[in-house]
């Protein structure tokens, strides 16, 4: 089976909200005893602090996603500096968590080979590993959500990637992945995958 002896965690960039599709996103890892990642816009914390504050309050990872979804690699490095570590600063304040990660917007800088210099020296003064994803649901493209097209591709994402054992899927928090996470979550586990904790 594809997933036998593997393991995925979940993980949703782009919050805390639309709060309606976190809600629901956080009630169906509830339900399913599963936690994930969240990597978080700072300007959305500091305007939606209670969504921030759900999210840990229920035991999942709160991570960095910069302040403004900015693409990093083309920021100058005072520009960087500012996006990670006014994240890093309001997440703290609202939640008493310190992220320990950043996934950059569009994975832009972050891929292994293609690492920005700037990120890399910001990330390592705040303490920040630079993390991408192994499998993209690609959920927000049209139509949103995680239907039967998505599946197909993410299961020849899988396929493509045979010797890896443990696999980090993007998601973002949006009404369509909302939706459709219960039925993603029941597909996963029919492949045979375990959903481990981040």
């Amino acid at each position: 089976m594809l997933g036998d002896e593997k393991s995925v965690v979940l993980s949703f960039d782009d919050g805390p909200v639309p709060l309606a599709a976190l809600e629901s996103i956080l009630q169906t890892l509830r339900q399913e005893e599963i936690k994930a990642e969240f990597y978080v816009l700072g300007d959305e914390v500091r305007q939606y602090p209670e969504a921030a504050r759900m999210i840990v309050d229920q035991g999942h990872d709160i991570q960095n996603h910069s302040w403004s979804h900015s693409d990093l690699e083309r920021a100058s490095e005072q520009s960087v500096r500012s996006e990670l570590e006014r994240t890093q600063n309001i997440i703290e304040k609202t939640t008493g968590i310190t992220p320990t990660k950043i996934r950059p917007p569009y994975g832009a800088g972050g891929f292994r080979g293609h690492l920005d210099p700037e990120l890399v020296e910001v990330a390592r003064d705040l303490s920040l590993a630079i993390v991408t994803w192994d499998i993209d649901t690609e959920d927000w493209k049209t139509p949103q959500g995680l239907g039967p097209e998505k599946i197909n591709n993410i299961e020849s994402q899988f396929e493509q990637q045979p010797r890896r054992e443990s696999f980090s899927i993007l998601m973002h928090v949006q009404a369509g992945t909302a939706r459709d996470l219960p039925a993603f979550i029941s597909r996963l586990r029919e492949w045979g995958f375990t959903i481990a904790e981040p």
